[in-house]
Formats: C-alpha cells, sequence, structure tokens
C-alpha cells in the first residue's frame, strides 16, 4: 500500500472513531444508571481475549495500553496501529422476566511508534465511561404509579503515551488522558390516576472536559535465552475534575426525547441546581495495580493482574450514587504451537483465553456489583509479518448475585486489526 494511502486509512480511521466513540451509548445495562454509568477499563482486543490481563504483559509485536511502560518494547523501526469493533448481546433478567439487547460498536483507535531507541510514543481514542438503559416498574407513593428510568450518554478518552527505557531491564512510562463528553439519568413518576395530577421527574447530568494523568513501570528478569519475567506496576493518582453536574426537578404531561426532561410547552414548574466538581471536591480516586507475566519467546504467555480503585472514598455530587472500592482480578494466557513454520498455518495461529473477576465500583439497592467472565480468542498473523487479524469471544455475568436479584447476562465478539508496518526503514526499491 502506498504511504499516501496509508496515512489517508489512518485518518479515516481516527476521525470515525472518535465520532462514533463520542455519540453511541453502547450499553443496555440497567446497572448503568448510577454515576458514570459503565467505565471502560478494557484494554484492546487482544488483552480481552486473555481476559483483560496486560499490566506486566511485554512483547514487541503488538501495543499494549494497559501500561505504558511497554511501548518500549517496540523495535526502532516498527509502527503499530490497532482498531478494534465488537458486537455485545445483553440480556437483562430477574425471577420473573428478561430482555435481550444487541448492537456493533468501534472500540478503539491506537497506534503508536518509536523516535528513539529508548524513547516509544503512543496516541488513540476510545470510551471512557457510558450509560444506556430504558425501563419501566410499577410504584406507589400517595397513588399507584409508574415509574420510569433512562439514561444515556458517554465519556471519551482521548490520551497519549510516552515509554522510557532507563536501562535494558527497567521501563518506566504515563499516559495523559483527556475525557470529554456527558451522561444523564432521567427518572419520572407517572400517575395512573389523572386525578393524582401531572407527572414528576428528575434529570441528573454529568458533563465533564478534564485531563488525567497515569504512571506505570515493567522491569524484565531473563532467566535465558528464550525465558522472561516480567513485573508490571500502574499508578493513577487522585486529581480534581474539571466538571459539572446538574440537577433539574419538574412537573409536566408529555415526556421529553434525549436530554430533554418534558417538553417545554408541558412542563409546569421547574428547578435547576448546578454544582461545580472543584467546588463540591470531587475527584478521580486513586488508583493502583500489578502484573506478572512469564514469557517464552514466540511461544508462549502468562499473565495475571491485580488492580484496586478507591471509589469508596468518593462522594458523587448526585447524592443517589453509591460506590465502593473497585478491584479487579484477572488470568490470561497465549500460546503459539510453533511460530516459524513456512507450511502449517494453524501452528502459527496465537491461541488465547483468559478469566475475570471484577469489584464494581457501584453499589445497586445496597450491594456492590460483581462482574465474571470468561474469555477466547484467537491471532490470524497475516504473512510473515507482525500484522494480525485479532478475534475474541467473552461471556459473563453482572450483578449483586443477591436471590431474585437483578442480573446481566453479557457476550461479546470482539473483532480487531493490529496494523505493523517498518515505516522507519528506508526501502531500496519503493
Amino acid at each position: 500500500m502506498y504511504k499516501p494511502l496509508k496515512h489517508l486509512f489512518t485518518g479515516l480511521i481516527i476521525l470515525l472513531t472518535i465520532s462514533s466513540a463520542s455519540a453511541q451509548s453502547r450499553t443496555y445495562s440497567t446497572f448503568s444508571r448510577y454515576g458514570f454509568g459503565e467505565l471502560n477499563t478494557r484494554g484492546l482486543g487482544i488483552n480481552d481475549a486473555m481476559g483483560g490481563s496486560g499490566i506486566g504483559i511485554r512483547t514487541n509485536d503488538r501495543l499494549n495500553i494497559l501500561n505504558p511502560a511497554s511501548y518500549t518494547a517496540m523495535d526502532s523501526m516498527s509502527f503499530f496501529f490497532d482498531v478494534g469493533l465488537s458486537s455485545n448481546t445483553q440480556t437483562i433478567s430477574n425471577s420473573l422476566e428478561s430482555n435481550t439487547f444487541s448492537d456493533i460498536n468501534f472500540d478503539y483507535f491506537t497506534l503508536g511508534f518509536p523516535v528513539s531507541q529508548k524513547v516509544a510514543l503512543a496516541i488513540g481514542v476510545r470510551p471512557a465511561a457510558q450509560a444506556g438503559y430504558n425501563y419501566e416498574s410499577p410504584g406507589k407513593i400517595t397513588e399507584p404509579s409508574l415509574n420510569t428510568a433512562i439514561g444515556a450518554g458517554n465519556f471519551t478518552n482521548l490520551y497519549g503515551g510516552i515509554g522510557i527505557k532507563a536501562t535494558p531491564q527497567l521501563s518506566i512510562g504515563a499516559h495523559a488522558s483527556f475525557w470529554f463528553g456527558d451522561i444523564y439519568h432521567k427518572s419520572y413518576v407517572d400517575f395512573i390516576e389523572s386525578q393524582a395530577g401531572p407527572s414528576y421527574g428528575i434529570k441528573n447530568e454529568h458533563t465533564i472536559s478534564t485531563l488525567l494523568l497515569d504512571f506505570g513501570m515493567q522491569y524484565t528478569k531473563p532467566l535465558d535465552e528464550n525465558q522472561s519475567l516480567t513485573v508490571g506496576v500502574i499508578f493513577s493518582p487522585q486529581m480534581s475534575l474539571n466538571g459539572q453536574t446538574t440537577l433539574l426537578t419538574a412537573n409536566g404531561n408529555q415526556f421529553g426525547t434525549e436530554k430533554i426532561l418534558f417538553t417545554t410547552n408541558d412542563t409546569i414548574q421547574e428547578k435547576t441546581k448546578e454544582t461545580d466538581w472543584a467546588d463540591a471536591n470531587f475527584k478521580m480516586p486513586t488508583k493502583f495495580g500489578f502484573g506478572l507475566s512469564y514469557q517464552i519467546k514466540d511461544k508462549l504467555i502468562l499473565a495475571a493482574d491485580y488492580s484496586m480503585t478507591q471509589w469508596g472514598s468518593v462522594d458523587f455530587p448526585d447524592d443517589v450514587t453509591e460506590t465502593a472500592d473497585a478491584s479487579k482480578l484477572a488470568f490470561g494466557a497465549e500460546w503459539i504451537p510453533n511460530q516459524r513454520t513456512g507450511t502449517k498455518y494453524y501452528q502459527r495461529i496465537h491461541y488465547r483465553t483468559g478469566i475475570h473477576y471484577n469489584n464494581d465500583y457501584l453499589k445497586f439497592e445496597g450491594n456492590q456489583l460483581k462482574d465474571f467472565g470468561i474469555s477466547f480468542g484467537l491471532g490470524l498473523p497475516l504473512g510473515r509479518s507482525k500484522t494480525s487479524i485479532n478475534i475474541g469471544y467473552e461471556y459473563g455475568q453482572k450483578g449483586t448475585f443477591e436471590t431474585d436479584a437483578l442480573k446481566e447476562t453479557y457476550q461479546r465478539i470482539s473483532f480487531s486489526m493490529n496494523m505493523h508496518e517498518a515505516w522507519f526503514f528506508k526501502r531500496k526499491i519503493e
């Protein structure tokens, strides 16, 4: 492919991904009704197929955004860009009924390249958080009523990263991430008997435009010529957030669409309260994580991660969101039967699997949400290069796991292309 076409193709992917990341809901989960909804703590498609592990993974054939220190694993003439999409199916159920939703979305775009033998850079865009739900339930305050809850929106993460090789075994790195967008939650009480009066509605809208930082380190200990052990650490400090929460309460007769609570002509009375997050001392909490990987070159990767984010100390300015410390435990493996075979393609395929268990940052009806999933994947190499097509499948359940409580069962099929070029190598024949 000619270089001008490569630049055009890359530019189109960036524009399409940014547009997609900031415009789509990406989830139908009832559990996204509080706070920032679902937070995206995933890595790239390859990480997802390995249970979401990656803090300690260090290879020269892919990008790994879970630890910026990993960028220095790229050789000095490599240029990578990775783009991913996924098909998501979510079934929300309780003891009485269930509903299934599905969609297809762009997940991310990222590119990375070295600027010297000791320094490498990466930039990318992906969703940071999302909300998307619409459901009804019966209720009774003073009169029989129908309760409706609606939520939607996205935060988008536009980030840049740097990795620096301090010694042959030790690398450090950092990300600067710019989060922007808005997420809103609406709820209505609609009185069934007409004499009870108009509907009552509440809307909480979170708007963000802020810069966040995170840091990483990896230390690799060679065991012999082909085997190595890598320890990784990540850390995100507590940081002030630039954003606000707008609380709107109103009475009306006609529900509005999207962010509108009631249509203007049908709003009887309304009250607005704006809370600046700086004034409320609302901050992004501290996060830290550890990862370990054992690698046999071009043959095997075994990885384990643990991370924790101190959401339990955070008070959301909407006064309805209840949080708890979030944690994630992930294990992953990748196996290549024979990387060097020239005739048996199936032996050059990267076979991946993983498992994860998460304690979510949100509490639902007083109980902390939990998430358990297993994943499988294939990395299909193209030719003899480091370019590959990656396919993954994930199955999991999310909920409080209390008897007869609401539960979400999800299936996720991911597709990504990890493209590699030796852009900094001068060819003798163009």
